[in-house]
């Protein structure tokens, strides 16, 4: 198997024990950008998660023995700086970066408006909403400087195309300080501007 069809069985095992505990959670990164837009090598998944400690003991129980690498005391400690920590499949490598739910508004709204979705054939799972990672990478690259990011955020535009709601992501952007960066990768992208007028909250 690649390491790709590694990495997609591994989340997809994540994602079900997620489910099964009952915590909350969106798959964010370029996983999503993946998804939404243009395809590119990605060697993790990132899944913010409403995880409390009590959810903490399940979660490493599913994950046994040398199967798999998970710190009960790491992801403790992980819950109480707000950081992020990971799970390891020991065969493959496969990993998948786990983020307590941050604290800043636009991550929150986004929580809020997570979608299920249909990642391949017979699988689903939670995801950001596409308007909603176009912003995200816009940030990411305010934040690294990283060009991946605007890559991503076009993709999504170009793919997505009319079934964006735009005024979403034009207010969002402003809202998080970077429509500037958004107008910029529209124009050098000759990406179309038609908006949906639906309001979001």
């Amino acid at each position: 198997m690649s390491e790709m069809g590694d990495l997609r069985t591994f989340f997809a095992y994540v994602v079900d024990v997620l489910e099964e505990i009952g915590i909350p959670y969106m798959v964010v990164g370029g996983y999503a950008a993946t998804l939404y837009g243009q395809p590119r090598m990605t060697l993790d998944v990132d899944i913010v998660v409403d995880m409390s400690a009590g959810h903490v003991p399940r979660f490493v129980a599913a994950f046994p023995g040398l199967d798999y690498y998970v710190s009960e005391e790491a992801i403790l400690d992980s819950l109480a700086r707000r950081y992020p920590f990971n799970v390891i499949e020991s065969r493959t490598a496969a990993k998948v970066d786990v983020v307590p739910l941050p604290q800043d508004v636009f991550t929150r709204m986004a929580f809020t408006r997570r979608q299920r979705v249909e990642y391949v054939a017979g699988h689903s799972a939670t995801f950001i909403a596409p308007e909603d990672a176009i912003v995200a990478k816009l940030l990411a690259h305010k934040n690294t400087g990283s060009d991946k990011h605007l890559l991503d955020a076009q993709g999504i535009l170009r793919v997505q195309g009319d079934r964006l709601n735009m005024d979403l992501v034009r207010r969002a952007s402003r809202a998080s300080e970077v429509l500037d960066i958004l107008e910029k990768i529209m124009e050098a992208g000759s990406i179309g501007r038609n908006d949906r007028s639906t309001e979001v909250a």
